[in-house]
């Protein structure tokens, strides 16, 4: 089944829900080929509003989640059918659950401080059936590791990849194809952070009201505060901006 896309700020985004985007993945891991999924969110969207290159990278995702509830609300506002925020971290926690009902490998790649080693102590605990094929701190991992079938990188259907925007979605781009083992590569943000316990969720009432930025925003305030004037003022005048152009 095909969803409804919507071109917002030039790179489209699907208008999916949770549960159809993991109908996809798992189609996803048995189509026979190479499939990528970011995760855009207004601050992603803006960075590719200025950047033709970035914005290209973006464009080339099978599946682009509405990540974000600026986005959505704004979307909405606009006229595009979006029903909900599909959050990248819980997604990607899906996806690990998925995995694990499937026999499928993981490999976790960025963080800082052995946070992706926490992330798999995390992952494991909540699904002791999943395969994890390693992770790495070190972006160059692939290219002085063991090329073998059977080993780390070389050996995973699903690679996550939380280096930042926009890093990651270009060592997606640039890097996949000498992976052939992988079936989905996944941008992730900040998602190990958030699945280790590093960094608090926020709780659900605030998530399910749209709210998730402000506790990002009370948690770490010098860090936040330009991505939440982004996402909270400029994106909506910029959105605004481009539906009055047309």
């Amino acid at each position: 089944m095909e969803y409804m896309k919507h071109n917002i700020l030039g790179v489209p985004i699907d208008a999916v829900t949770m549960g159809e985007a993991l109908v996809m993945a798992e189609k996803m891991l048995s189509n026979g080929r190479q499939n990528i999924i970011f995760t855009p969110n207004p601050e992603i969207l803006l960075e590719a509003s200025r950047d033709d290159e970035y914005r290209a990278v973006l464009q080339r995702a099978d599946l682009a989640l509405p990540d974000g509830a600026g986005l959505v609300l704004f979307g909405r506002f606009l006229g595009a059918s979006f029903r909900g925020r599909v959050a990248g971290v819980d997604f990607m926690a899906k996806l690990c659950e998925l995995a694990a009902k499937h026999g499928q490998k993981i490999f976790l790649l960025g963080g800082e401080n052995c946070v992706a080693g926490r992330t798999v102590t995390v992952l494991k605990k909540q699904f002791p059936d999943l395969r994890i094929a390693g992770w790495s701190e070190d972006i160059q991992y692939h290219r002085h590791s063991e090329r073998s079938e059977e080993s780390g990188i070389y050996s995973a259907d699903i690679i996550f990849v939380a280096l930042g925007s926009p890093k990651q979605e270009r060592w997606i781009r640039d890097n996949l194809s000498r992976l052939p083992s992988v079936k989905i590569a996944m941008a992730v943000g900040g998602a190990f952070d958030m699945i280790s316990g590093d960094l608090p969720r926020a709780p659900n009432f605030l998530r399910k009201i749209g709210l998730e930025w402000l506790w990002r925003f009370a948690l770490e305030p010098k860090k936040r505060w330009k991505r939440t004037f982004n996402a909270a003022i400029v994106f909506p005048i910029k959105m605004l901006i481009r539906s009055g152009s047309r």
